[in-house]
């Protein structure tokens, strides 16, 4: 009977890491981390995977002024895309609170915290967005001191560096 419970209790331990790293259904985010530091002078690119049917239809930028949205210019097909979010290319449409086209993007300071939320559906500019995707909060600082994948392991976007290999987590 000892036996069997720690073996239960053996396995709960290895699967913990699993557990913590996924999030609720909805999916996943992370940026690339560079380690260079030119990567605090622009804004990284995101790795994005949505466990639903539903794929992402914005995705918004917001620091302390910057508040962007790339809002999504055709249905992605699959359950994972890569945006560089300093040239999304012609996939995203990107525009202020106002709904006015925004042509160029970059941080303001390598120090701001930028909150990137993911969701399935566009809003109206100036309206709050849910982030059913996934939600991650960072600094182009911290990616441009590392080399790899900063990943989100909270709905409320805590991340931290992760292999490249073990992104993205299971649904």
């Amino acid at each position: 009977m000892v036996a069997s419970r720690l073996r239960g209790l053996t396995a709960l331990a290895l699967l913990s890491p699993f557990i913590v790293a996924c999030q609720p259904p909805g999916g996943h985010v992370a940026a690339v981390a560079t380690g260079h530091f030119t990567a605090g002078h622009r804004f990284p690119v995101v790795m994005i995977s949505w466990c639903g049917e539903e794929p992402p239809r914005q995705i918004d930028l917001l620091g302390e002024e910057q508040r962007r949205h790339l809002v999504a210019t055709r249905a992605f097909e699959g359950d994972s895309i890569e945006v560089d979010l300093s040239a999304p290319g012609e996939d995203w449409r990107i525009v202020d609170d106002d709904g006015r086209a925004v042509y160029r993007m970059g941080p303001d300071s390598p120090q701001e915290e930028y909150l990137l939320g993911v969701g399935t559906v566009e809003a109206e500019p100036g309206e709050e967005t849910e982030h059913d995707i996934a939600v991650l909060r960072f600094t182009t600082e911290a990616l441009a001191s590392e080399q790899g994948v900063y990943a989100s392991v909270s709905r409320e976007g805590e991340a931290e560096y992760t292999d490249p290999g073990a992104f993205p987590p299971a649904c």
